[in-house]
Parts: C-alpha cells; sequence; structure tokens
C-alpha cells in the first residue's frame, strides 16, 4: 500500500507531523463533507484523488491540557467552526514524529526517526 500523507499535530508547542491516523465521526454535526462544488471553489482543481490520501482527508490536531483536539480538516472534510473540537471518539496510540533523520519525502518512518507514543482514552492522555 503506498505510504499515507501524514496527520499534523501541535504537541509541546511544536508543530509536527504524526505517523497515526485518527479517523473522524462523519456523523458528528462540525465536520462537514464537502461537495464537489464547495471543494471547486476551495481548490481550483477540484476533489485531489492520490492513493497516498485514501482517507480522504487530512486533519490538523493539538494535544493541549491532557486532551486531544481536532483543529483542521483539509481536502473532502471540513471542520465547522473556529473552536478546536474536542476529540473523545479518539482511543488509540498517536505515533508522534518529533525530529526526521534527514529533511525529504515524508514516505514512513525511516530508521534514525526520532518519535512519542502517546496514549489517548476518549481523547485524554492516559499515558506518555
Amino acid at each position: 500500500m503506498t505510504h499515507q500523507l501524514h496527520e499534523n499535530i501541535s504537541y509541546e508547542g511544536k508543530d509536527l507531523s504524526m505517523m497515526s491516523l485518527p479517523h473522524v465521526p462523519l456523523d458528528q454535526p462540525r465536520i462537514i463533507a464537502l461537495s464537489d462544488e464547495e471543494i471547486f471553489a476551495i481548490n481550483k482543481k477540484g476533489r485531489m484523488v492520490s492513493s497516498s490520501c485514501w482517507r480522504g482527508y487530512v486533519g490538523s490536531w493539538e494535544i493541549k491540557d491532557g486532551r486531544l483536539y481536532l483543529t483542521k480538516l483539509e481536502r473532502d472534510l471540513m471542520l465547522e467552526g473556529t473552536e478546536p473540537l474536542f476529540a473523545d471518539w479518539v482511543s488509540e496510540e498517536l505515533h508522534i514524529v518529533l525530529e526526521y533523520a534527514f529533511e525529504g519525502l515524508r514516505a514512513g518512518l525511516r530508521q534514525g526517526d526520532k518519535t512519542k507514543k502517546v496514549t489517548i482514552k476518549n481523547g485524554t492522555i492516559v499515558n506518555i
């Protein structure tokens, strides 16, 4: 399978990448699936189809005060409003990339990359 685009995460004041791909609940009222017309209004090239993003969206997340928040969605989804959304649906181990061994293509982890595992249960950090 093609390596997938990384999710973004703000962690300890730094903007980083995350190898984990937490899902977003499409039944959450603030998560909006965009129509082709809305996507074209944002990006004149229209819907981007790529094997590097099977999920159809790229999320931006933030860990703040021991909790995980969804702050932005791009591509086929949009997060409505300006306030971060508490991600109480997420219960998994997140793999945050603290430092890449070298600059370049971000296609999976490589030997020498520094990562941090953060365990989330119902949107709250339970283990760092």
